[in-house]
């Protein structure tokens, strides 16, 4: 069989502007030079820093061709963004985020086969982020090697033995009834119809603001999700199961009935919680300027957007739905996602069991 020879292109500057050109076999099995813009001058001012932007390209187009140098784990990161990263928005600005500020900085220069499996290990230990932030870093990495072992790159996945706990620092916020309540008392609109959405049927803050009103029929009692917002960008919802109808009480239509008749925009191609101007509101600022001041004054503490579905979370179990519902109702894929993250019964409540069984032990000794 004949080897085929590795490709290093041709780097060149033309009017402040890097080029690369290499050969392309086309379906007709010739090969043609393709010529590819790398960047300008100024984003890349050295050679041997458009040297580095090209080599996840050139591994591209090496694809089943000999490996003459040591291939560095930058060069798999690039690769992986140009051919591999999710559709979804929002998981590409996730692991593009995570990408830039935590891998790159530390593991672009170094070659993929010198990666060891405790060097990793005891960097992640160094980070500052919560266990949950450095466990996503180590799923990124193990997905890294996956595809460089489906490139050939290499033979082995270190990440395979990493050991890093997801658990979390804090037990996350959930309201109880009385906190809710007041919670409401100091809310405005559109807010306060948004904390009901989120509280009471579980949605993300991303399917609140993704709501038009044609996805809600009042007079039967039911919500549709078809799409979710994140930084602006409007896409579908988290997975499938998230795209669900879900069930309207008597007491959510009528808030849901008492804010349209508020709102400016209330077509049904209207955004549900639309800004002044009919697009998309910021929920950070939504979040920092109304949500968390209403907290404080309900002295309820510091709470976010996602507090709202823990506690819809909390208040299923305390109702005494059956996990099985309960994932219906979160929409969640697995049921372990819904067992292990969200649901949980009160400290008040945890401790009212135990002192039940205290009583039942130990009344009639004492």
């Amino acid at each position: 069989m004949r080897r085929v020879r590795y490709q290093f292109g041709c780097l060149k500057l033309r009017k402040d502007f890097w080029t690369f050109r290499f050969y392309e076999t086309g379906s007709d099995g010739k090969r043609r030079y393709r010529r590819i813009r790398v960047g300008t001058k100024a984003q890349y001012p050295t050679r041997a820093e458009a040297m580095k932007a090209v080599e996840g390209l050139r591994l591209s187009i090496n694809t089943g061709s000999f490996q003459m140098t040591p291939v560095r784990f930058g060069a798999v990161i690039q690769r992986y963004q140009r051919e591999e990263l999710p559709e979804r928005f929002s998981t590409r600005a996730c692991y593009t985020s995570m990408l830039k500020r935590c891998i790159e900085p530390k593991w672009s220069e170094v070659p993929v086969n010198d990666i060891r499996t405790l060097e990793v290990e005891h960097w992640l230990k160094s980070l500052t982020s919560a266990p949950k932030s450095k466990a996503n870093v180590r799923n990124l990495m193990h997905l890294l090697f996956e595809f460089a072992r489906r490139w050939d790159l290499t033979d082995k996945n270190p990440i395979e033995l990493v050991r890093q706990s997801s658990r979390r620092q804090r037990i996350p916020k959930r309201l109880s009834v009385e906190e809710f309540q007041r919670l409401l008392g100091c809310l405005s609109e559109p807010c306060r119809t948004m904390a009901i959405l989120a509280a009471c049927l579980g949605l993300r803050i991303g399917e609140v603001m993704g709501l038009k009103w044609e996805d809600v029929d009042l007079l039967n009692g039911s919500l549709n999700i078809h799409r979710s917002v994140y930084q602006y960008h409007v896409g579908p919802a988290k997975t499938p199961n998230s795209e669900a109808a879900l069930p309207l009480a008597p007491e959510i239509v009528s808030a849901l009935l008492a804010w349209r008749s508020r709102a400016v925009y209330r077509a049904g191609g209207d955004w549900m919680f639309a800004s002044d101007k009919g697009g998309l509101r910021d929920v950070d600022k939504l979040r920092e300027n109304v949500l968390q001041p209403a907290a404080k004054k309900a002295e309820i503490g510091k709470i976010g957007w996602h507090s709202l579905r823990h506690s819809f979370a909390s208040a299923l179990d305390a109702a005494g739905a059956r996990m099985k519902v309960a994932q219906e109702l979160m929409r969640h894929a697995n049921i372990s996602t819904t067992m292990d993250v969200y649901t949980g019964a009160m400290e008040r409540d945890k401790r009212d069991a135990a002192a039940q069984v205290a009583k039942s032990f130990l009344g009639a000794v004492q």
